[in-house]
């Protein structure tokens, strides 16, 4: 798995499901290997299009206020 993005160990991997008309993407994030539970919006973002990397910070920034707290 390549990442597309990477914050603070956070790593933005989307993954591709290829159908014959169409194609959607799966927003994934990990660290350390492991894939982090990431707020509903995330994985809610649009199948058609890759998070900003503005867009990643935002929710990575969101997780690590209540790995934190």
């Amino acid at each position: 798995m390549l990442a597309m993005y990477d914050y603070l160990g956070y790593q933005y991997i989307p993954f591709e499901d290829v159908e014959e008309d169409n194609v959607k993407i799966f927003h994934e994030c990990y660290k350390n290997g492991k894939r982090i539970d990431m707020p509903r919006e995330f994985y809610n973002y649009t199948p058609y299009n890759f998070l900003e990397f503005d867009e990643f910070v935002k929710y990575v920034q969101t997780v690590e206020v209540f790995v934190q707290g």
